[in-house]
């Protein structure tokens, strides 16, 4: 197999939440895109590791990708080793990603500021001729990382624009019945998430403000850690020109 474009979660249901409409965008365009989990979302408050897979699995289909993958790395304990580093970059050898997109490395929930350290750094193990992570594997370099928001605000470097895709993306996250019900009346008054009490009405809100940074309904924003190498600006520049 090889993906255009591989999206990286913490737990089940954070690409859905992040990048969601991207995927879609992605989709439509002909990309192939795959999603890899490194935790089963075992420690959450609420459902099962069970229950969760197959929210995946349905979340998925929804989204469009070609691959879903779990490592089942830990969740509540995920951090930067190599074994993790290691299991990731056997996914990117085995998937062979052009580009792959993380959690923000920075982010307040742990897992998910680690699960952005594990992407950068598995990007760099999976391209070492030397380093041997079985099955004989070949190396694999991905062109470009980048990174999606979770609970924390950041500048973004660019912004994508998911409006015809939002109500598909909100489709995909609500297949996580377990996690955020089937409406808000679900939600347990006493039970609040990092920050907020109801990530429904939270993506929502962030895709509207994405959006409006470039003049849209609604949009999803992403970091890049390094400057882009443009070769033709005016390339470039179609794209933003395009409507």
């Amino acid at each position: 197999m090889k993906l255009d474009v591989l999206a990286i979660g913490a737990h089940p249901d954070d690409v859905e939440l992040g990048m969601g409409g991207f995927l879609l965008h992605m989709k439509a365009l002909g990309y192939t895109t795959g999603i890899v989990d490194l935790t089963r979302g075992e420690m959450g408050s609420r459902g099962t590791p069970e229950i969760r897979a197959k929210e995946a699995e349905a979340a998925g289909r929804l989204l469009g990708v070609s691959v879903r993958k779990n490592l089942d790395l830990g969740d509540g304990h995920l951090e930067l080793n190599l074994a993790n580093r290691h299991a990731l970059a056997y996914a990117l050898r085995e998937l062979k990603p052009t580009f792959i997109v993380g959690p923000y490395f920075n982010d307040k929930h742990p897992d998910h500021a680690a699960a952005g350290a594990i992407m950068k750094a598995a990007s760099y193990d999976a391209r070492m001729a030397k380093l041997e992570l079985g099955l004989g594997l070949p190396p694999h370099s991905c062109r470009m990382l980048l990174h999606y928001p979770c609970h924390i605000y950041v500048t973004p470097s660019l912004v994508v624009d998911i409006t015809p895709y939002l109500e598909q993306k909100m489709a995909a996250v609500r297949a996580y019945k377990s996690q955020f019900g089937e409406s808000n009346a679900d939600y347990d008054s006493d039970y609040v998430h990092i920050g907020i009490t109801d990530y429904i009405l939270h993506i929502k809100s962030r895709c509207g403000h994405f959006g409006s940074l470039i003049g849209v309904s609604y949009g999803e924003g992403f970091f890049c850690q390094d400057p882009l190498r443009v070769h033709d600006p005016y390339y470039l520049l179609k794209g933003v020109l395009k409507n």
